[in-house]
């Protein structure tokens, strides 16, 4: 039994490191990229690089959360129940409809950022709400 737990823990804790990932993407940007370009062309080629490197796996990462969170929720709850981890869960998925979206619906192609910026912060909201009240919300489904 402990075996379990320990596997769903290790998967919360690679959950929590995922999200930081994907939200580095938006960080490096908005903070790095803006300022570094007053700096020599080096550092800001280099800051490049980074965002290119994670706007090429940031799709791919964020594909694993959506695996691993589900994952991670089975494990914690025995089956599928509507929680307060279930918030964070379809936050993420709603990113990665809004970003299928962006990606394949020409009407959302100049439109899907901001919203998926601000789906971004409902999920961290709604990882913290789980961190602090992980019962906040239990409701069985199966």
């Amino acid at each position: 039994m402990s075996s379990l737990l320990d596997t769903m823990r290790f998967l919360g804790w690679f959950n929590f490191i995922l999200l930081l990932f994907n939200t580095s993407l938006f960080i490096l940007r908005r903070s790095t990229l803006k300022r570094s370009s007053k700096l020599e062309n080096p550092p800001r080629a280099a800051f490049v690089k980074q965002v290119r490197f994670l706007a090429i796996v940031h799709p791919w990462t964020g594909s694993v959360l959506m695996l691993s969170a589900l994952l991670h929720g089975y494990l914690a709850t025995g089956g599928f129940i509507l929680y307060s981890g279930s918030l964070v869960f379809l936050s993420v998925l709603a990113q990665f409809v809004v970003y299928l979206l962006g990606k394949y619906v020409p009407a959302m192609k100049n439109k899907w950022r901001p919203l998926h910026r601000a789906l971004m912060i409902v999920t961290w909201l709604s990882f913290f709400l789980h961190l602090l009240a992980p019962e906040f919300i239990w409701f069985p489904i199966i």
